[in-house]
């Protein structure tokens, strides 16, 4: 096995154990969607990186999921949904982390689907 599947792999592995902590979240209501938004959102960025490493395409660290599906497309990687698919999740990586600000609250369910096409995708494309 290459390093770059062993490396995506790794990323796959992460964002499993993100999904653990995002449905775990979801089932208690007394959770701030901003942290629920959070985990939703590192999935989606470690689906993304997973895909990168395995196509061989060099990233910077980033938290911006539109960055990272930008380079895949530019990189013609295909992409089974929208390329802004995604964006309603970047609000989660830094800014609701560290600042009040009014958000529209997301519904866990819309959250909970990107977190599948995101796992689903990264899954067929490294393993196949």
């Amino acid at each position: 096995m290459t390093q770059r599947i062993e490396r995506a792999q790794r990323l796959l592995a992460l964002a499993e154990r993100d999904i653990t902590s995002f449905r775990a979240l979801t089932t208690h209501p007394e959770v701030d969607v901003s942290a629920t938004g959070f985990f939703a959102q590192q999935v989606v960025e470690k689906c993304l990186k997973a895909v990168a490493e395995y196509h061989d395409i060099v990233f910077r660290r980033t938290h911006d999921v539109d960055e990272l599906v930008d380079l895949l497309l530019q990189h013609k990687v295909d992409m089974p949904f929208p390329p802004d698919q995604f964006s309603v999740l970047n609000p989660f990586a830094v800014i609701l982390r560290y600042e009040e600000t009014p958000y529209v609250s997301m519904p866990l369910a819309e959250m909970g689907q990107l977190v599948d096409l995101a796992y689903r995708w990264a899954m067929g494309m490294v393993v196949g």
